[in-house]
């Protein structure tokens, strides 16, 4: 493999061809409702996310709006089935779901807000690493869903990467060529991720765009 730098100009040329119909790229903002975040997050995991995950935490947002706290969905699990909330039969995601939001209401994490304070811990990410059901791209997508900057990895990132001529299917690798790339643009990760992400999981854009007419010069 190439050394970061060279990686990282094969990256920003690869962006550069990226076609693209979005007016504007902006730092995800957090749900407010610990119940649709953590299902997003446990759900996300090897899913189609447009068709089969955000579905399912719209309809979260929509009929239990009022259960905001990790102890809120604590409650609307113990009094609803949790099969009925998330609409997944699958036992595996429900039973990471409703251990995930013990494990962080035992933390003292009850908010987005606290979530995202918690996880800037690298000691509390390794503890998350225990729990069945969660590896690096839960946790960074965690950090993202909270308000934080992070690219979580995945197929499109990985794919990203081959379309650049960097082959590799390590995740931390992966995730600090990203995270370099990102700083090198002087952007914020959360921003890079979604340009890569809206263009990889997206065929029916219809004009190209470069991330200079984004960002502006990048030098």
């Amino acid at each position: 493999m190439d050394n970061v730098e060279q990686s990282i100009e094969k990256i920003i040329t690869q962006l550069n061809k990226i076609p693209s119909s979005y007016q504007e790229v902006s730092q995800r903002t957090p749900y407010h409702n610990m119940a649709a975040t953590l299902t997003d997050a446990v759900l996300q995991a090897g899913m189609n996310y447009r068709n089969v995950v955000y579905p399912r935490v719209c309809n979260i947002l929509d009929n239990y709006a009022h259960y905001k706290t990790t102890c809120d969905f604590i409650i609307l699990f113990q009094t609803y089935p949790i099969e009925k909330i998330i609409q997944w039969k699958n036992k595996t995601k429900q039973n990471t779901i409703c251990k995930l939001t013990w494990f962080l209401y035992g933390c003292g994490v009850n908010n987005e807000e606290d979530l995202a304070k918690w996880l800037m811990i690298e000691e509390n990410q390794n503890e998350l690493l225990k729990i069945k059901g969660i590896g690096f791209k839960t946790v960074d997508y965690l950090k993202l869903l909270s308000g934080q900057q992070a690219i979580p990895i995945d197929r499109h990132m990985f794919q990203f990467l081959e379309m650049s001529n960097i082959i590799t299917n390590n995740y931390k690798e992966a995730s600090l060529l990203l995270k370099k790339t990102a700083d090198h643009l002087n952007i914020g990760e959360s921003t890079l991720d979604k340009v890569i992400w809206d263009f990889m999981s997206s065929k029916s854009n219809t004009r190209q765009i470069t991330l200079e007419d984004v960002f502006g010069k990048l030098v």
